[in-house]
């Protein structure tokens, strides 16, 4: 049982001893870190390089941004043109409906006084006919007479 401990002794002393290396060992890293260069040069690269995405992803936005104010204006001003144009279209149509029914008054006026006039030509017509029955018996009234 002695030498377990005197075993366990010296592997209490041998993990003391490993224990102030490594204590040592951690105190010198903290005060002094080993740093690989390129290890430090390729990180300071990624994050220029990442930094450089930024930028360029936020000049992206930007510009998208810029477009879709100029987009949105664009189509607030085509809405706006658009109303204007459904109201012309509906004062026209309007006129059109005012102007066909002004047409359709005008052709039943024409129509009418086509009826008129026929009606004058054949009253016209009958007239010279009885006129020329009224000459014809004149006529043979003045021959029997001279």
């Amino acid at each position: 049982m002695y030498d377990q401990l005197k075993t366990l002794e010296k592997m209490i002393l041998d993990i003391k001893n490993q224990y102030q290396l490594v204590s040592s060992e951690l105190s010198s890293l903290k005060q002094k870190p080993n740093s690989d260069p390129k290890e430090l040069a390729a990180l300071k690269h990624q994050l220029s390089s990442f930094r450089s995405e930024h930028d360029h992803a936020k000049k992206q936005l930007s510009d998208l941004d810029k477009r879709y104010q100029s987009l949105a204006e664009a189509h607030h001003m085509i809405g706006e043109e658009q109303d204007e144009l459904h109201k012309q279209l509906s004062d026209l149509q309007r006129h059109n409906n005012e102007l066909q029914q002004h047409n359709n008054e005008l052709k039943q006026q024409n129509d009418d006084l086509k009826k008129l006039n026929q009606d004058l030509q054949e009253k016209n017509q009958l007239a010279a006919e009885r006129t020329q029955v009224v000459l014809k018996r004149l006529t043979r009234i003045d021959q029997m007479e001279g």
